[in-house]
């Protein structure tokens, strides 16, 4: 191709890339894409605004369930603390008055379960009163012992599984020929109704399982 040639073909080139877009030049048209774009413009203003918000509010969610755990261990803790005093008073005046109190201090003796029913317990024991101090006794099974052993009591619901009571730090004692993990522990902790407990063993920063027992508590 000649030179010549190579510029009409440029010439026309442009002409075709400068031709303006038929129906385009109406202002109508014109206008409706410019409210398009403003609309398109509003919604995504919008969407960010309703995004900025959304992250808001999930982050005020977070806080405010945030601090509904931090009240509940709270008042947990202070339940507890007010459950150990408790504990505590009682089992000293078990000590002050042990000549007159030791044939009448009420005891809990459980066996271990063999295998955990599908049905809950039938209810045996008679609700004790709130301030009532009680020996918990649970009987270990046979089998080799750790020397130095340390234990946690877990009481919880039967059909729920909360906890409403625990205790750790417990050594075994050998009491009327037995075996037994035995705690002091208030009557208002077994409202009726059924209750299992897990009696478990800590060593070497882990924690097995021993034995796991039932009770039901009488209306």
């Amino acid at each position: 191709m000649v030179p010549e040639d190579w510029g009409k073909a440029e010439n026309s080139i442009s002409c075709a890339l400068m031709r303006p877009v038929s129906g385009f030049e109406r202002p109508s048209l014109q206008w409706l894409f410019i409210v398009f774009g403003v609309v398109l413009i509003a919604v995504a203003a919008a969407e960010a605004v309703a995004l900025r918000r959304a992250r808001s509010d999930l982050a005020s969610l977070r806080a405010a369930e945030l601090n509904t755990r931090v009240e509940l261990d709270h008042v947990r803790a202070e339940a507890a603390r007010e459950r150990a005093a408790r504990e505590a008073f009682s089992l000293q005046l078990a000590r002050e008055h042990r000549g007159s109190a030791a044939s009448t201090q009420p005891t809990l003796t459980l066996s271990p379960l063999l295998k955990r029913g599908a049905q809950p317990p039938d209810a045996t024991v008679d609700r004790p009163a709130d301030e009532r101090s009680i020996q918990l006794r649970l009987l270990l099974s046979g089998g080799n012992e750790p020397a130095g052993a340390r234990y946690t009591i877990l009481i919880r619901t039967w059909s729920g599984g909360e906890t409403v009571w625990s205790r750790s730090g417990l050594s075994s004692a050998t009491i009327d020929n037995k075996r037994m993990v035995a705690t002091f522990i208030t009557g208002d902790v077994f409202a009726p109704g059924a209750y299992e407990i897990a009696l478990t063993r800590a060593a070497a920063e882990k924690v097995f399982d021993v034995s796991s027992y039932e009770v039901a508590i009488r209306p």
